[in-house]
């Protein structure tokens, strides 16, 4: 969906029109030097053209910004809240943002989403999969001069600008050390570890814990490991099939979303009082069943922190922009927690 609009035209269109690099344009409207007068008058005689005055900031145009998303409906759901929250804050920014639930995923159809807005904006914040035709997407912005910083998410191999959020190995990490201490020291138990597709975050989730429960805590074993595509409604079909089948289980890691579903299924065989269920995500529902003591822990982020922390990088000029990941703080809720 589009939030809103605008008319002024991108760095690379305006590279474009004046037939020099997005680069030679960032250059020239941030008045640095190095760039030939006979171009630089090139460059602002296509700004002219396409209706940016001569006395109109030409670093406006940096303040156009694409957020896309394509992620489970309640990750979707809780970057929208927080980036309406931030673009009331910030009006004189123009952001659109393009949602896609996981299950609607189309690798073509997401890659061509992203190379429009790249035609469109000067700055993308980009949360998805890892998939090679968006590296590819995500490769070719940048080569246009577009900055892309990846949210929550990583795509280390498509040259982003940056990564902004938290560090999910070290998350999955924390995962697996309160699961083990909250269970019987030395007791042999199942883990269900539950993921979604090739989501960078989630298989740094899984490396981390994986790693804490083999080094600490060796007693306890992951028995299965199941695919639920971030919805709700797999996740209580795939955790209601191994429940079903009547295997012991000590614990559930779920990496992805959809803890509705898991929790709607360990109440289904009222088993939610002996089984530790940790998640990520504080959302309006995970904080309920925090409440309800059917969760035992969510790890979290600050979602509206981390997409001003975007914006704050986009605003830097691009000869002074350091090429750093950002890592915010990791959030541990639990059911005595205060919910703001």
């Amino acid at each position: 969906m589009t939030l809103q609009n605008w008319k002024s035209p991108s760095i690379k269109a305006i590279a474009q029109e004046a037939g020099v690099s997005p680069a030679t344009v960032d250059r020239v409207i941030n008045g640095r030097q190095g760039v030939r007068e006979v171009t630089r008058k090139k460059v602002e005689n296509a700004m002219v053209r396409l209706g940016l005055s001569d006395t109109e900031d030409p670093r406006g145009a940096a303040k156009r910004i694409a957020i896309v998303c394509e992620s489970g409906t309640s990750f979707v759901a809780q970057l929208e809240f927080h980036a309406r929250a931030v673009m009331r804050e910030r009006p004189q920014l123009h952001i659109t943002l393009d949602t896609l639930p996981s299950a609607q995923f189309h690798a073509d159809r997401f890659s061509k989403l992203i190379e429009r807005r790249a035609t469109e904006a000067s700055g993308i914040i980009l949360v998805c999969r890892d998939d090679v035709k968006i590296n590819r997407a995500v490769k070719t912005a940048i080569d246009d001069g577009v900055q892309v910083i990846c949210l929550t998410s990583d795509l280390p191999n498509s040259r982003r600008t940056a990564y902004v959020g938290i560090d999910q190995t070290a998350s999955g990490a924390t995962a697996g050390w309160f699961m083990g201490r909250m269970l019987p020291p030395q007791q042999p138990g199942n883990i269900l570890l539950i993921c979604s597709s090739t989501y960078r975050t989630q298989e740094e989730r899984e490396i981390g814990f994986r790693r804490v429960l083999r080094e600490a805590f060796p007693w306890l074993t992951i028995r299965d490991r199941v695919n639920i595509n971030d919805e709700a409604e797999t996740a209580w079909h795939s955790v209601k099939k191994w429940l079903e089948e009547g295997k012991p289980l000590a614990g559930i890691y779920n990496t992805a979303g959809g803890n509705e579903g898991v929790a709607k299924a360990l109440e289904a065989f009222g088993v939610q009082e002996q089984v530790i269920f940790t998640g990520h995500e504080l959302s309006e529902s995970s904080r309920l069943l925090l409440e309800k003591g059917t969760m035992d822990m969510v790890l979290g982020h600050d979602m509206r922190r981390e997409i001003e922390q975007c914006l704050a990088i986009f605003e830097q000029p691009l000869s002074e922009r350091l090429p750093e990941d950002v890592k915010t703080p990791l959030l541990i809720y639990h059911r005595y927690s205060y919910f703001s």
